[in-house]
């Protein structure tokens, strides 16, 4: 129930009691009058005398009295409730052949009556009007701090709200921007050092790739290489030259491994071939790896960017395959990557079983998918149903220097 509509209830509930309380007060007063004038017109009519004998026009402009004779008034327009409330229990004898009546004064009593209850209908109108007029006024800085706090809720952090006119409410709007620059300046802080993390992350995955393949790697080929030899060496047996064979063998199954492991930590092809042909060679590695169909839908040429920009574009994609081997339960991934007017737009799906809590339930990885699309300055967005898969939308806008292959990075 909205503010104003509770107000208004409480409201309506006191103008009903004080208007019942008046009312009662009214009647009240009413009977003690009604009981007054006809205890004056009672004695007016001993004095009078018979009827008969007074002239027929001072006898029609009497009031409270008329002639035993005579036709009594119509009163039908006062309720007959309202009539006996007020003079139900007056009663005054004939006196020298005169009745004594109330109507008369019944009638001017509900007048009254009309005429105090239309006034305060009126004034009760008046002032509901007035009270939706600051209320409303008075909850437009509330609906204000509502929308800046949902859209705090949602990251906007530069959400800031105006001064206000109410001390108190400006006090509110005060505290409440406070609150969102620490909060903004919190999350710059933040950011920056999660950013200086995946550099960190980045680049200590490339130094040990690099270590792994110049030494590790080296030390590993020649050991295969030696055991290669030993298989055409006429001074060893059969069994020995069986054993070198087998050795020559681990040795490729660990090249192959290794392999896997120095492009997990480091891909070289796209030092030497470009970002477009990383993707491809990572749609590929991961298909034959995770022995799922990877759709892959790219433009031939994707626009230049940065070193930085790379890594996190690729890192990005490789978390998004590896979750989806690891947690979908599908059987295929589409990965499109296309450049757009706005930007350059990548959209990841699979025919997985999908959650509907996805993703509340986000991990490291999910997180690290986001840190990176903030890095590159673009937006993601993640959707997911319970039996139709999940689906990863990342928007990235280029700037003018590298909206074009070959242009200045």
């Amino acid at each position: 129930m909205t503010a104003y509509r509770k107000i208004s209830l409480a409201m309506l509930a006191v103008f009903v009691v004080v208007y019942l309380l008046g009312a009662a007060l009214y009647i009240g007063q009413s009977q003690h009058d009604v009981q007054r004038e006809l205890t004056g017109v009672s004695g007016l009519a001993k004095s009078l005398g018979d009827p008969q004998g007074l002239p027929a026009n001072v006898v029609e402009n009497m009031r409270h009295i008329k002639p035993m004779a005579g036709k009594a008034d119509d009163n039908g327009h006062v309720p007959s409730w309202f009539s006996s409330m007020v003079s139900g229990q007056v009663s005054f004898p004939s006196v020298n052949g005169w009745s004594i009546d109330p109507a008369d004064e019944v009638e001017e009593i509900w007048e009254g009556f009309l005429l105090v209850s239309f006034s305060y209908a009126v004034g009760m109108v008046l002032c509901f009007m007035a009270l939706y007029g600051m209320v409303r006024q008075g909850l437009r800085p509330l609906v204000s701090l509502a929308g800046a706090l949902e859209a705090v809720a949602g990251g906007e952090l530069t959400s800031r709200l105006p001064r206000q006119s109410i001390r108190e409410l400006d006090t509110l709007a005060d505290r409440f921007n406070a609150m969102a620059s620490a909060l903004e300046k919190e999350q710059k802080t933040v950011s920056h050092l999660l950013n200086e993390l995946l550099q960190l992350q980045d680049r200590e995955r490339s130094h040990i790739a690099r270590v792994l393949h110049d030494d590790l790697g080296q030390y590993l080929t020649g050991i295969r290489a030696q055991a290669r030899s030993w298989v055409y060496d006429p001074e060893l047996n059969e069994r020995q030259k069986q054993q070198a064979k087998v050795l020559a063998g681990h040795c490729e199954t660990v090249q192959q491994h290794f392999r896997h492991l120095l492009q997990d930590l480091h891909p070289l092809v796209m030092e030497q071939l470009g970002l477009d042909s990383a993707i491809r060679h990572l749609a590929e590695q991961w298909q034959q790896l995770s022995g799922l169909d990877c759709r892959l839908d790219m433009d031939t040429q994707l626009p230049q960017l940065t070193g930085e920009q790379q890594t996190h574009l690729y890192r990005f994609l490789q978390e998004a395959l590896n979750n989806i081997s690891r947690h979908a339960s599908a059987r295929c991934a589409i990965l499109a990557v296309a450049e757009h007017s706005d930007g350059l737009r990548i959209d990841i799906r699979d025919d997985g079983a999908g959650a509907e809590s996805f993703p509340a339930k986000a991990g490291l990885g999910i997180r690290s998918m986001r840190e990176r699309a903030r890095c590159l300055g673009g937006k993601v967005q993640f959707s997911s149903k319970v039996g139709e898969g999940t689906r990863i939308c990342l928007a990235v806008p280029l700037s003018e220097s590298i909206t074009a292959p070959g242009g200045a990075v």
